[in-house]
């Protein structure tokens, strides 16, 4: 879906407008108990779930939490995104590697870090097949690079207000042409396609952030909130607060505690 005037939406006056709109669950469904520490957990598109633990195992879980496939990495990874589950992405920030994976784990491709487009990469994430946005240390800079053409396609220097050290940020993703980056302590940076920062969403505390068709979610101090990247509504869920992250489709919702998993029916 093409954003039509990214900017308007943006606007002061509508960031000001809040719908609270119904959401609702029903009777748990399932509880998956993990021997692990759980320190991630991300979903694919047709809402698969996967968990990232402390000891590096990575498990898909289909949307009644039947564990599917698990898959040892060697190190735990920076950052997991499972995109479509068709072709799952990997980094490690240690050796600044990045590898592709199929829907049985097994690697794809692998690939280094060109020092040529990024000196101290602490960010990677995909965009589209063969495209990469990089938060780079070094000039606290954020680069689209095509690697398979090995052309920097946009490159920014965000301003120092923004960013003063790109160490604070704990992950990456790029949804509907925007790049998101999460400073755990201050909140959720949304910056356009070209890297302009529209707005940062005051959100100190979150362990993570998520996509649900339009929407962007999370869950902070016992609520689950939405909010609508193109209206620029917002909606609330209650939640219980013993829950430290939520995963969402139009069927389930996932609630994570650091060991354990409660599925819920959900609709939107």
């Amino acid at each position: 879906m093409k954003i039509l005037f990214p900017v308007l939406l943006f606007m002061s006056a509508l960031l000001e407008t809040y719908a609270q709109r119904e959401i609702s669950t029903g009777k748990k469904i399932q509880t998956v108990t993990l021997s692990d520490t759980i320190v991630a957990a991300a979903i694919d598109r047709p809402g698969d779930f996967y968990t990232l633990t402390s000891t590096g195992q990575i498990q898909r879980f289909n949307k009644d939490g039947k564990l599917t496939l698990s898959y040892k990495a060697e190190k735990v990874p920076t950052l997991f995104d499972p995109r479509d589950g068709a072709r799952l992405f990997v980094y490690y920030r240690d050796d600044q590697h990045y590898e592709f994976l199929n829907p049985s784990f097994e690697p794809i491709a692998s690939y280094k870090v060109d020092p040529a487009f990024a000196i101290q990469p602490w960010l990677i994430c995909p965009s589209g097949e063969y495209k990469l946005w990089i938060l780079d240390k070094m000039d606290n800079s954020l680069k689209k690079i095509d690697a398979r053409a090995s052309e920097v396609e946009v490159e920014v220097v965000v301003d120092s207000s923004l960013i003063q050290n790109a160490e604070a940020f704990k992950t990456m993703r790029e949804y509907q042409n925007f790049v998101f980056l999460l400073d755990p302590s201050r909140g959720i940076y949304i910056f356009n396609s070209l890297g302009r920062h529209l707005r940062t969403i005051a959100a100190p505390g979150i362990p993570g952030f998520n996509f649900l068709g339009e929407e962007l979610y999370y869950l902070k101090a016992g609520k689950l909130e939405l909010f609508n990247l193109f209206s620029a509504e917002t909606r609330q869920l209650e939640i219980d607060p013993r829950y430290a992250d939520a995963l969402l489709t139009d069927e389930r919702m996932m609630l994570f505690t650091r060991g354990r998993i409660d599925i819920y029916p959900f609709r939107p």
